[in-house]
């Protein structure tokens, strides 16, 4: 599933804003490790290759949507697509983003 949403979001240019800060850094300085956490910021590098992609950390507590829906996406045994709606469980964190 993240496959295919990852492959989708990097035709566009746009902003990541993950709340990893070494993988932010790491992915920036171009340096990747022979360790797991090596082969994902090597499968990124190559994701934003030619692409005008900015990455910039963004500490979780101003990023609290989007953590929580990776949390919800974690819990799910099958893929869940919503158009034009939200999932219900995150109603209350985009209130208090958008009131922010």
């Amino acid at each position: 599933m993240w496959d295919n949403v990852w492959k989708l979001k990097m035709v566009f240019d746009g902003v990541l804003e993950p709340d990893a800060k070494v993988v932010v850094d790491m992915v920036n300085l171009g340096v990747v490790l022979a360790a797991d956490v090596g082969n994902i910021i090597g499968d990124i590098l190559q994701l934003i290759c030619g692409k005008h992609i900015s990455i910039s950390f963004v500490p979780r507590s101003v990023n609290l949507v989007a953590h929580g829906l990776t949390n919800m996406a974690l819990s799910y045994a099958i893929e869940r697509v919503w158009f034009e709606s939200y999932p219900p469980c995150i109603e209350g964190l985009i209130q208090t983003d958008v009131l922010a």
